[in-house]
């Protein structure tokens, strides 16, 4: 199965790929076009986004590249928001799954149901909402959702201060094993408990 990872705002970059070397070869996409993101700042980036429908755009770049197959998504932070869109739309194909970090703007999005099994991971300290009301939201579609103690917005992130390199390592530790073949196991069954 095709491994797609949408990244954050900060783009593609080389702590990302070398984070994600386990992976194997994934199609890594960004909200921006190249390397990187062009902007001085994570806020203008975040504003510039949002400014022109980023997350529209990027549900659609993450469409284009699934290409109506089976694919395995992983999402961080505004690429699992659009991804989260994605994954509820008609084109995403049943056999697909997901596995989505730090979306934020899921928050306003609760009401959309995945066509394919989906894991959601949230940081405990978000600025602007509270992750339990929304993973107690989401669950309410059958998601597997879990607040990862400790952790604040970003904590999979390299290019964060709020990068938990210990977590981190243990989730894409994980999203090896969800890499593998349908029937084998995966991070919904093997992380079935709180960090």
């Amino acid at each position: 199965m095709k491994v797609i990872v949408a990244s954050d705002i900060h783009g593609v970059h080389d702590q990302l790929r070398q984070q994600l070397a386990a992976l194997g070869q994934p199609i890594i996409i960004s909200p921006w076009p190249g390397e990187g993101r062009p902007h001085a700042t994570e806020q203008d980036a975040v504003a510039a986004f949002h400014l022109h429908d980023g997350l529209t755009s990027y549900e659609q770049k993450i469409a284009a590249a699934a290409d109506g197959e089976p694919v395995m998504l992983i999402g961080f932070s505004v690429g699992a928001t659009s991804a989260w869109r994605y994954v509820a739309s008609p084109h995403c194909n049943p056999n697909s799954r997901a596995i989505l970090y730090d979306g934020s703007r899921i928050r306003d999005h609760v009401a959309l149901v995945p066509r394919c099994p989906t894991t959601l991971f949230f940081a405990e300290h978000e600025a602007s909402f509270s992750p339990e009301a929304v993973a107690e939201s989401v669950r309410k579609s059958g998601v597997h959702c879990t607040v990862v103690s400790g952790t604040h917005h970003g904590f999979m992130n390299p290019a964060s201060n709020n990068f938990r390199p210990d977590i981190a390592r243990e989730h894409v530790n994980m999203l090896v094993l969800s890499t593998r073949p349908p029937g084998e196991l995966t991070i919904a069954d093997r992380y079935n408990r709180p960090i």
